[in-house]
C-alpha cells in the first residue's frame, strides 16, 4: 500500500516538474524569439524615430489599460476643484504644452484671470480610453470645459485587437491576476490564441483591425459629448493635424501600425472628418486644427511638426494655443476661460 502511494506521489512530482520545465522552457524560447502580445502597448511613438518605452513611465490600469505613474495622485488632487479646462487626449496633449501656452496668452490678456487647467492626456491613448476616463476620473473634477483631442491611436493597428476587446477581457479577471501574469509570454501566447478565435476573421477580411473602428470612434466621441453636456460641462472637439503627404509617408509606420502605408493619409482624413461630422450634427464646439494647419505655408509646416508628421514642435504647440484662444474670443467664450461670464445654459453658437 505504502509502495503504491509512494509511486503516485513520485508520479505527481514528475508531472509537476515536467509541466514547470515545459512552461519555463516555453517562456525562455518565446522571449529569445522576441514574441510579445501584451494587452497594452509596451511602446509608443513620440518624436523620431525611436519609440518611448511605456513600462518606465506608465503602469497597468484595469479600465484605462495604462496610466502615468502619477495619474491617481493628479486625479485626487483635482477632485471637486472645478478647473476651467480639462485637456483630454493622447501624447499630443500629454507632452504638447499647448495648454501651458494657452494659459500664458490668457494671463497676458487678463492678469486677473482665474483660469486653471488640468492636462489629462496620456500617450498612446485612443477615444475608447478617453471615454472611460471622462466617466471615471474627469467628471468628479467638475470642469467648465473638456477638450477632446483624439484620432491618431484610434486608427493604428499595432496590437491586432480592438481596444474595447482589451477592456472587455480585463473585466473578466482581477487586477492582481492581470498585473501578475501580463508579462508572462506563455500567458500572452494563450491570450493571442483566444483573441484569434474570437475575431472570427473571414477570408475577405484578413487585415488587422484598427484599435478603434471608425464607427466606434464616432460613437465614443458622441458619448463623450453627451456625458459632458449631461454634467453641465462644455465639450470642445479638436481634429488632429498632420504634415503627411500622399506618397511621402514615414516608412517606419508601415512596420508598426498600419496594414498598408498607402492607407495613412486617407484613413487619418476619415477620422478627422468623423470629428467634423459629430460637431455639425450635435452642434458641438470645434477647433478644426487639421484644416487650420493645412492652410499654412510649407515653411511653417516644417517648423511646426516634428519629423514624424504627427507630433508638434514647441512652435507648433504655440500655434495651437493661439488658434484656441482666438476661437474662444470669436465665440464670445473668453469670459468663461477667465472664470466669469455666461453659464452653460446661456451659451449658444
Amino acid at each position: 500500500m505504502r509502495t503504491n502511494l509512494k509511486r503516485r506521489f513520485l508520479l505527481v512530482l514528475v508531472l509537476i516538474f515536467s509541466l514547470l520545465f515545459a512552461v519555463i522552457s516555453g517562456e525562455i524560447a518565446l522571449r529569445l524569439f522576441g514574441f510579445e502580445f501584451a494587452l497594452y502597448p509596451t511602446k509608443v511613438q513620440f518624436g523620431w524615430p525611436d519609440p518611448v518605452t511605456l513600462k518606465n513611465l506608465y503602469h497597468f490600469d484595469k479600465e484605462l489599460l495604462w496610466v502615468p505613474k502619477d495619474y491617481s495622485t493628479r486625479v485626487a488632487a483635482w477632485k471637486g476643484k472645478r478647473p476651467t479646462v480639462v485637456f483630454m487626449g493622447d501624447s499630443n496633449t500629454e507632452f504638447g504644452r499647448y495648454d501651458e501656452f494657452l494659459k500664458s496668452i490668457i494671463y497676458e490678456q487678463n492678469p486677473n484671470s482665474a483660469f486653471t487647467f488640468v492636462n489629462m492626456g496620456v500617450a498612446g491613448w485612443s477615444s475608447y480610453q478617453g471615454l472611460q476616463q471622462l466617466q471615471r476620473d474627469v467628471l468628479p473634477m467638475l470642469p467648465r470645459f473638456v477638450t477632446i483631442y483624439y484620432g491618431w491611436n484610434d486608427h493604428w493597428t499595432s496590437f491586432g485587437i480592438e481596444d474595447k476587446n482589451m477592456g472587455e477581457y480585463n473585466l473578466e479577471y482581477s487586477t492582481l491576476q492581470l498585473e501578475v501574469f501580463s508579462n508572462v509570454r506563455v500567458v500572452q501566447l494563450l491570450n493571442k490564441a483566444i483573441f484569434i478565435l474570437k475575431r472570427n476573421v473571414t477570408e475577405q477580411d484578413e487585415r488587422d483591425p484598427e484599435r478603434v473602428s471608425l464607427a466606434d470612434f464616432k460613437s465614443n466621441l458622441l458619448q463623450m459629448v453627451q456625458i459632458a453636456r449631461d454634467n453641465d460641462i462644455i465639450p470642445l472637439l479638436l481634429t488632429a493635424p498632420s504634415s503627411h503627404k500622399k506618397g511621402q509617408e514615414p516608412e517606419y509606420l508601415a512596420e508598426r501600425w498600419l496594414n498598408d502605408l498607402n492607407e495613412l493619409v486617407p484613413i487619418h482624413k476619415k477620422y478627422v472628418q468623423a470629428v467634423r461630422d459629430i460637431s455639425a450634427k450635435e452642434d458641438v464646439l470645434l477647433i478644426d486644427l487639421h484644416a487650420e494647419f493645412d492652410r499654412l505655408p510649407q515653411e511653417d509646416i516644417i517648423k511646426f511638426f516634428q519629423k514624424d508628421g504627427i507630433h508638434l514642435t514647441e512652435q507648433g504647440n504655440r500655434k495651437i494655443a493661439e488658434l484656441m484662444y482666438n476661437y474662444f474670443v470669436r465665440n464670445d467664450l473668453q469670459n468663461r476661460l477667465d472664470g466669469n461670464g455666461k453659464t452653460h445654459s446661456q451659451i449658444s453658437l
